[in-house]
């Protein structure tokens, strides 16, 4: 049309066309218009994420010029707004979004005090992650086989085991991310995925690693994250800068950031929004023994606030030292969970190392007393094993046997089951990926 204008050729009957295709463009703008108009008016949600029904992805991508970023995976707490969802943002996963405040920027002169969450927060009962006959198949793969999972409320719970066991399959499916093939789960006693928005307003969240865009610093990839959800969200950021430890090197660019750094930048994204659980994939992995101490130390804060800390990870050691409960998951399936304490103490005879004199005859005391399972001299001291439900008066019984029959004790040691060995002997395949 256009080459016939230029040429002088059908220039009126181009024109004509042309006037046509506007305005059939214009009817066809106004019935969708008036469609979505409709739809809001029975039972569309006011207040959810521009895009919800249509496919647009969400958290800091709903924020210029975020989008490219892949930013870092969130939950927010929108009273105002109507309920959050989540939505997959490159690399890393995002859950919850709202609209755009005005004023973004760091106002740490008017930032609230960060609350302890109360234990009875939430819908009712004590768990903070419940699924049961939890299933997702990726073609005759199973990724996750038929999950029993119980996460109870404020505490530290680690999702333990050997790399491609399904954790972080789990952890999507739990967040909406990808689509369960069977079973049912809860986040803070509330049904997913029926009622997923209204969880996930009180879910923070990190797939994989959180994303920033480098050029800028870590405040200003705040601000612009708590721009895009509004509801106060910018009136958070010194705080919670301060809470991972962050605050001297907020005004930095965040290329200059260690791992370490940006894990713990991605959960003060999180903290953006005062959530009641925090699901982190992996946050231990890639940092060096002090970035470890530092995540470690920040788990546990905010535990104490009264929060949830759910992480998953394949380094028995730091879990060992940062969680009260465990789950062990091997080939999709979770095999046993419960607090390390009574799964540590529960499962495996007890070891205590006894430095004396006279050893052979301390090994004789203490069979001929028969409060061991066996007594070994060593030739330095002696190692008697105990049953597993023995409690620390059988320790306190060896040493009064030994005092009475002479021997000098220079010491008694309990050689405590680590999580890395329980792990190993109740996994089938961990050895295979080591």
């Amino acid at each position: 049309m256009l080459i016939l204008a230029a040429t002088g050729r059908g220039h009126h009957g181009a024109f004509l066309l042309l006037i046509l295709i506007l305005i059939v463009a214009a009817i066809f703008v106004f019935v969708r218009l008036g469609a979505r108009r409709d739809a809001r008016g029975h039972g569309a949600d006011p207040g959810s994420a521009f895009g919800r029904e249509h496919g647009a992805p969400s958290g800091p991508a709903a924020a210029p010029p975020a989008a490219g970023a892949g930013g870092p995976a969130l939950a927010e707490h929108p009273p105002s707004s109507g309920p959050p969802r989540a939505g997959p943002v490159g690399p890393t996963e995002t859950a919850g979004t709202s609209r755009a405040s005005p004023n973004g920027g760091d106002r740490a002169d008017v930032a609230p005090e960060w609350r302890a969450v109360p234990a009875s927060a939430g819908e009712g009962g004590d768990l903070a992650v419940e699924t049961h006959g939890l299933m997702k198949r990726f073609g005759p793969t199973i990724a996750v086989n038929d999950v029993e999972l119980l996460v109870p409320r404020g505490c530290a719970f680690g999702y333990l085991g050997p790399n491609g066991a399904g954790k972080t399959t789990l952890i999507r499916t739990l967040l909406g991310l990808t689509r369960a093939d069977g079973g049912t789960m809860a986040l803070l006693g509330i049904p997913v995925p029926r009622e997923r928005s209204r969880a996930l307003a009180r879910v923070g969240a990190i797939v994989d690693e959180p994303r920033f865009h480098d050029h800028l610093t870590g405040r200003e990839n705040l601000t612009l994250l708590a721009a895009a959800r509004g509801d106060g969200a910018d009136g958070r950021i010194g705080t919670g800068l301060a809470r991972v430890g962050l605050t001297e090197r907020a005004d930095d660019k965040v290329a200059s950031y260690s791992m370490g750094m940006r894990q713990r930048l991605g959960v003060a994204a999180c903290l953006l929004g005062d959530p009641e659980l925090l699901i982190l994939d992996e946050p231990m992995n890639g940092l060096d023994p002090a970035g470890m101490a530092s995540m470690r130390t920040m788990i546990k804060v905010l535990v104490g606030e009264g929060r949830t800390v759910m992480l998953s990870s394949h380094l028995l050691d730091e879990v060992e030292r940062t969680c009260d409960a465990v789950a062990i998951v091997d080939r999709g399936r979770v095999i046993r969970q419960g607090p390390i304490d009574e799964l540590l103490h529960g499962t495996a005879d007890i070891v205590v190392q006894v430095d004396c004199d006279e050893s052979a005859s301390a090994a004789r005391v203490i069979e001929e007393a028969g409060i061991a399972l066996s007594a070994a001299d060593s030739g330095t001291g002696l190692t008697i094993t105990l049953r597993a439900d023995s409690g620390r008066e059988a320790v306190a019984e060896i040493n009064r046997r030994l005092v009475e029959a002479g021997i000098t004790v220079y010491s008694l040691r309990e050689v405590r089951t680590t999580l890395e060995d329980w792990f190993l002997s109740v996994t089938s395949r961990f050895g295979d990926h080591a």
